[in-house]
């Protein structure tokens, strides 16, 4: 019975604070949250998200979870039933129920340590009063633990769209480049092929005309000499 009560307990805790659920809502993902955790969360983290899974929740409001909180306050009410009853541990030097902490010593005690020369002047406390302080820190911790896990991970993914964003570009550039370049050799091929023919095209008309001269000269140098000879 003890275990089956155990379990339900478990079944019954907020991931966020875990404690028993307090008024829960229930997100599309499935995960459940006590109402006031969720909001918080949503408001220190600045995304609407869940906390277990981290998917978005577009709804303006999650729906409650009437079966859960049924559960949850039945459970509640047995727990603090099980505080109240003759189950509590006894104290060892007096035999009484142990029923404040000592916050200097950090140690359950009995009324009759209260009042002994140990703890006489010693800031006592309800036990359930120094359970309620200690669940409040550590849950407050421990939110601000899940809270900062959640900026980091969102930091994280702006920062991977980022590299990615920036490998993109980076390829895009590196193409336009290449594609730039490509034009450039492309027209300077060109350039020089209309270059080198235009330069043989006037070696060809200049030796072209050379070579008339050369006729012309020859023919004049035979008709000199033939003039001579006769």
């Amino acid at each position: 019975m003890a275990s089956s009560a155990s379990q339900s307990e478990v079944d019954c805790t907020c991931p966020v604070c875990y404690d028993i659920f307090t008024d829960p809502v229930l997100l599309l993902c499935g995960h459940s949250f006590c109402k006031d955790c969720l909001q918080q969360w949503w408001r220190q983290s600045r995304l609407q998200t869940c906390p277990v899974c981290k998917e978005m929740f577009l709804m303006a409001q999650p729906p409650r979870n009437l079966a859960l909180r049924n559960l949850s306050d039945t459970l509640r009410r047995e727990r603090s039933q099980r505080a109240n009853s003759g189950s509590e541990e006894m104290c060892s030097l007096h035999g009484e129920r142990l029923k404040l902490f000592c916050q200097d010593d950090q140690q359950l005690i009995c009324l009759i340590c209260r009042d002994s020369q140990n703890h006489k002047k010693h800031n006592c406390v309800p036990i359930n009063e120094a359970a309620e302080a200690l669940r409040a820190k550590l849950n407050s911790k421990e939110l601000c633990l899940i809270i900062k896990l959640g900026w980091f991970q969102a930091q994280k993914l702006n920062n991977d769209k980022m590299a990615g964003h920036i490998k993109l570009q980076a390829q895009q550039t590196e193409r336009t480049i290449k594609e730039e370049f490509l034009k450039l050799y492309q027209f300077l091929r060109a350039e020089e092929a209309a270059r080198i023919d235009a330069v043989r095209k006037e070696a060809t008309l200049k030796s072209e005309a050379m070579n008339i001269r050369i006729v012309n000269l020859t023919a004049e140098i035979s008709s000199l000499e033939d003039r001579i000879r006769t």
